[in-house]
């Protein structure tokens, strides 16, 4: 009787897993379809700076030596990665991407498996899996906090695992990931934060706990230690997590770039963080949630009730802890410089998504205990997939049926990223792999797609438009580098957001790009977007008799 009793808990087990993998199938294969469908979405200017960098990676060239920009090098170097497996175009990096954010919503399960069982789970990483890919945190681009999220989910979950274990290795190794996310961008300091934090509260936590129950629970599971444990733990993450940014230090100091690097990522963007008052950071919250949550709100609002559930829940009593710290620090990730840009929001998702998965899991529970209605087992989910479907249909013309091109125009309106395509084709097909070409506006995709150079490290001017005391001194070297290398192209963007003037903006570079272009550049080249459809192109000649119809456009000038 017991063997036909193991025999049935091994085939029930056995049923489960291929259920839970399954349904994490089905998951996997509508973002795969939906994604391929987005593959070939112009890169915007994000995108085009990591490229950039990357393809100058590719090249033997380290980053902030031709190219200047306040994040971290991680996500350059995972570009380049990327490109050289799946090659240096548009469809290759969201070919990548694509792998990439697959394997985040298999960590997200993972590590919704450790607080709740597997229905939850796959909620959770079915919740990851729409959020990251909708329009609603611009899904469709591959940003750095996808890059952050991905090692930093990885960390975390070997964490938990070493505090299971007592295993000194994987709180090595749990530090290293935390570290490339660092890498990645900045903000991944925060899942840093939260895992040394963790350890501490683990530390007391399990001093305090008597009951063998308690020591044996899935989060609680390591013996009572001293504080030389704990400084242990702590020192051997630190260590981890520090081990990546001193190979990439002692690399760009052998590559005699790290002052650049210093100014840029330290100096320099500490004062782009100080841009936005304190007072203000509810105001732009506000708005950027608003266009987060857009047709996604009732899944946002199971999230907030999946908080409110984990604290009711019985059986997470001993991951409550995890749960708050956790949502806690991934919700500051997003908060640095109070921007609230909705790419930012990614790094949130992974706590969002598990809230979900909670917020089901208690559901089905508490409303079968309640009812004792074997048909109501499952209402949670029913709720929950109720909330995904409708999110999906508010997109249904971005997930199904739109263009690349209208993608981005849709979201983007008339910043040049289908207009940059067409313009490095000329810049291409008109100048030679030494040519070099100065853009006065922030489209470093431009360099990438032509495969040019820039003429000056200076691949954005947002910071030359800042209120900050480096503002005036930036235009000026970004002037002499353009007149010491004498580019062959200089593009001029004349559409606001690639430049975002304010009105105390210095504007010495304008009074010297007129003259400048006046007695040494002839125009060549128009790329004028009149409509959400249409961009009017006009070459040589042509263009010199063009006449300009919208304030949307972009000129190129070649020098005579």
């Amino acid at each position: 009787m017991a063997g036909i009793n193991q025999e049935r808990n091994l085939n029930h087990s056995r049923r489960r897993t291929i259920t839970t993998w399954l349904f994490l199938g089905v998951i996997i294969v509508f973002v795969i379809v939906v994604r391929v469908r987005l593959l070939d979405v112009p890169l915007e200017r994000d995108e085009g700076e990591y490229a950039y960098m990357g393809q100058l990676l590719l090249q033997g060239i380290p980053p902030y030596s031709e190219a200047y920009n306040m994040k971290f090098p991680g996500s350059y170097l995972m570009y380049a990665a990327v490109m050289s497996l799946f090659g240096q175009t548009t469809q290759g990096i969201h070919l990548g991407f694509m792998l990439l954010n697959c394997a985040t919503i298999l960590l997200v399960f993972y590590l919704s498996r450790e607080v709740v069982r597997e229905p939850g789970a796959i909620a959770a990483s079915a919740t990851y899996a729409v959020l990251s890919l909708s329009s609603s945190v611009l899904g469709f681009a591959a940003h750095a906090t996808h890059f952050v999220i991905l090692p930093a989910l990885g960390g975390v979950l070997l964490l938990l695992r070493a505090l299971k274990k007592e295993k000194w290795h994987l709180y090595f190794f749990s530090g290293v990931l935390l570290g490339i996310s660092f890498l990645m961008k900045q903000t991944g300091i925060f899942f840093f934060l939260f895992s040394a934090l963790y350890i501490i509260y683990h530390h007391v936590s399990s001093r305090s706990a008597g009951s063998p129950a308690r020591k044996s629970a899935s989060l609680t599971a390591c013996k009572p230690a001293g504080l030389q444990a704990l400084f242990l733990k702590l020192s051997t993450l630190s260590f981890g997590a520090a081990l990546p940014l001193i190979i990439v230090a002692v690399w760009l100091y052998v590559a005699g770039v790290f002052d650049t690097f210093w100014f840029w990522t330290i100096e320099y963007a500490s004062k782009y963080a100080s841009q936005i008052p304190f007072s203000q950071a509810p105001i732009f919250f506000r708005e950027s949630f608003t266009s987060v949550a857009d047709g996604f709100f009732i899944v946002w609002l199971l999230a907030a009730l999946g908080l409110v559930s984990a604290f009711l829940h019985k059986e997470l009593k001993v991951s409550r802890a995890f749960i708050f710290f956790f949502a806690a620090f991934s919700f500051l990730s997003i908060c640095p410089g109070f921007y609230f840009r909705q790419h930012y929001y990614v790094t949130l998702l992974p706590a969002v998504s598990m809230l979900v998965g909670i917020f089901v899991d208690y559901s089905d529970m508490k409303i079968t205990a309640s009812f004792k209605a074997p048909y109501l087992r499952f209402a949670g989910l029913v709720i929950f997939i109720v909330a995904i479907l409708t999110g999906i249909v508010s997109q249904k013309e971005y997930l199904f049926q739109d263009g690349p091109n209208k993608v981005s125009r849709t979201f983007y309106g008339p910043n040049p990223f289908p207009e940059a395509v067409e313009i490095a084709k000329f810049l291409k097909s008109a100048s030679s792999v030494s040519d070099k070409i100065a853009i006065l506006g922030s489209e470093p995709e431009i360099f990438f797609y032509s495969q040019r150079h820039s003429a000056t490290g200076y691949i954005y001017v947002y910071g030359l438009m800042e209120i900050h005391q480096y503002s005036l001194k930036m235009q000026k070297e970004m002037i002499n580098e353009i007149e010491s290398s004498r580019p062959k192209f200089i593009v001029v963007v004349q559409v606001d957001t690639s430049w975002l003037i304010r009105k105390q903006s210095e504007k010495y570079i304008f009074n010297w790009l007129d003259n400048y272009i006046r007695g040494n550049y002839s125009l060549v080249g128009v790329a004028d977007t009149v409509s959400k459809e249409t961009t009017i192109y006009k070459w040589y000649a042509d263009a010199a008799r063009y006449v300009i119809r919208s304030p949307y456009h972009t000129l190129v000038f070649e020098r005579r």
